[in-house]
């Protein structure tokens, strides 16, 4: 296809924790990768010495790969796709959807995949992703992403039978193929980049890490959610055995006749959407005394950016279970329950300063956000305690930070809360602070703001431009924050000096406007008292009565008689 591209904006299946899976199979050998795929995985391959193949149906993509990259690049639709041997790995995570050309009429999903098994060696295996048409992702995203159609979308994949919709269906084509299924991986959080891949089996016999599924539902340390909350669905999901079912995405690793299945870990967790400098992926193990533990692999150096940083060692460990307190809460909010608001932030509160002592806590516990942070009925602990910050801070500042991100989170998802409509991140940080028992003033929410800003956008609790695959640290667009955050604050006080000003205006207003009714009602006072008829002077208003002198005796003993005698009148 030459006028077209696959690179598009949602990127391609194989970052995050897939490139952690595939790193094993990437050591030598032929390698196949079929589709678009991100330059990681290909770098990889080149690093592990592979005999690199990659196939691409858009001409343009394949021009650039070839010149970015050592491998041997065919351009084409499987249909027309010859090679002179067969692979030993085959890495299709996209699917065979993006095989096929808009040039000739495509075979069936199943007809695909028999020609993409049929390319592998004896003992070759097939790593194939597929997503969920009934993932997680589709309830809980955007509506406009789920009904939006592609320029690719010109068949109608949903509408071919032989497309798997489930994993059984999957493993039952890749049996007829004649392969044999090793691990089957139920993956969860972007489609292109999941956050945590979990064994089907372990799913199904065992308790699963539900709290790093949970948050793997709705990216790392919470995306704000559109929709249905992902939260809930994944929680509720996994609790009645239905995990695999709203998974994001399938990956099965299948092998060909006369191979030996290769090795891979039970269960994966890797941050896909922090910047390069920031990501880290773990290997879960579930403990012999229940639950999981964990243990980073790959590099494990510290990272550092400006004050911020991470050890990789913190996260080895016993992995903490329960509710996020994001969760709580806003089920809460739902509720319109505020004494259980109050109750909660008063034990988070409590909690937080018991971190430190005299009211100043380590300035780690700014990490401590409503989304990386359960609570198991009993006490409180931090999924990844892996970010660190030097010195202290004033509890209420690091409080200020915390319950901000939650107000903007809950702001931004649009649920139903029991505050106003017309309230703000800032004043609702106010509220919570107030309810928590802490200091509630505008300079403690500034000052957590800017302890936001410096910490960045790739951390717990920030979304930022950092995010999505950004390769930048957070230091790049730290000062631009800052700039932002004080521009805010100035126009911010610039309204409010303008609104005093339209008050004293309207006060003014409404005393002029008194006093001009007040003259009105006088002016026409004095006309209807203009407009009233005078009597002419020397005339007396009244009526002669005349009676006889017997019948007026009473009357001259009430008013008397004139000066000349004569009867009054």
């Amino acid at each position: 296809m030459l006028e077209w591209s696959d690179a598009g904006p949602d990127g391609s299946p194989g970052a995050g924790v897939l490139g952690e899976l595939l790193r094993p199979l990437l050591t030598g050998g032929r390698v196949l990768v079929a589709g678009p795929h991100p330059a990681e995985l290909l770098d990889a391959a080149a690093a592990g010495a592979c005999e690199l193949s990659v196939l691409l149906r858009s001409h343009s993509d394949a021009c650039h790969l070839a010149e970015q990259h050592e491998a041997t690049v065919y351009c084409g639709s499987l249909e027309k796709a010859a090679f002179p041997e067969a692979f030993d790995v085959v890495i299709a995570l996209d699917g065979v959807e993006r095989l096929t050309s808009s040039d000739h009429a495509a075979g069936s999903w199943a007809e695909s995949l028999g020609r993409l098994t049929a390319m592998l060696a004896p003992g070759g295996t097939l790593v194939l992703g597929v997503e969920n048409p009934l993932g997680v992702h589709r309830f809980a995203g955007d509506p406009s992403e789920v009904h939006q159609r592609a320029d690719d979308d010109w068949a109608a994949v949903e509408l071919d039978q032989s497309r798997p919709v489930n994993l059984e269906r999957l493993t039952a084509l890749l049996n007829d193929s004649g392969l044999t299924v090793g691990r089957s991986y139920a993956a969860y959080g972007h489609p292109a980049g999941p956050h945590l891949l979990l064994d089907v089996s372990v799913l199904e016999t065992a308790s699963a890490p539900t709290a790093l599924a949970v948050a793997a539902c709705v990216g790392v340390f919470g995306t704000p959610a559109a929709g249905y909350d992902a939260r809930h669905l994944g929680r509720m999901a996994i609790a009645g055995g239905l995990g695999a079912r709203v998974a994001t995405r399938w990956v099965v690793m299948a092998h060909a006749a006369g191979g030996r299945p290769a090795t891979s870990p039970v269960a994966l967790t890797a941050d896909a959407d922090a910047a390069a400098c920031w990501r880290l992926a773990c290997e879960l193990v579930p403990a012999a005394q229940g639950g999981w533990t964990r243990r980073a692999r790959g590099d494990r150096t510290l990272r550092v950016s400006g004050r911020v940083t991470r050890t990789p060692e913190l996260l080895d460990g016993p992995v903490p279970e329960g509710r996020f307190l994001a969760e709580i809460l806003m089920a809460a909010c739902a509720r319109n329950d505020v004494v259980a608001i109050r109750e909660l932030l008063v034990l988070f509160r409590r909690w937080v300063e018991g971190h430190g002592t005299g009211g100043r806590v380590p300035a780690s516990t700014a990490f401590a956000v409503a989304d990386n942070v359960v609570f198991d009925g009993t006490g409180f602990a931090m999924l990844d305690a892996s970010w660190q910050l030097p010195g202290e801070l004033d509890l209420d500042v690091a409080l200020a930070r915390i319950l901000r991100h939650f107000a903007a989170r809950l702001l931004d998802s649009g649920q139903w809360h029991p505050w106003s409509w017309q309230i703000g991140a800032d004043r609702l940080t106010l509220t919570l602070l107030a309810m928590a028992g802490g200091t509630a003033d505008g300079e403690t929410v500034r000052r957590g703001a800017e302890l936001d800003a410096e910490i960045g956008a790739d951390v717990p609790g920030r979304a930022g431009p950092g995010r999505h695959g950004s390769e930048g640290g957070p230091g790049e667009w730290r000062e631009s924050y800052r700039e932002l955050y004080a521009a805010r604050g100035r126009l911010r006080a610039r309204l409010e000096e303008a609104q005093q000003k339209i008050t004293m205006l309207e006060r003014d207003l409404e005393t002029a406007e008194a006093k001009l009714a007040k003259a009105v009602r006088a002016a026409k006072q004095a006309q209807r008292r203009d407009e009233r008829p005078q009597p002419p002077e020397g005339f007396r208003l009244g009526r002669v009565i005349t009676a006889p002198a017997a019948a007026l005796r009473p009357v001259r003993r009430m008013f008397g008689t004139g000066s000349d005698g004569s009867a009054a009148r």
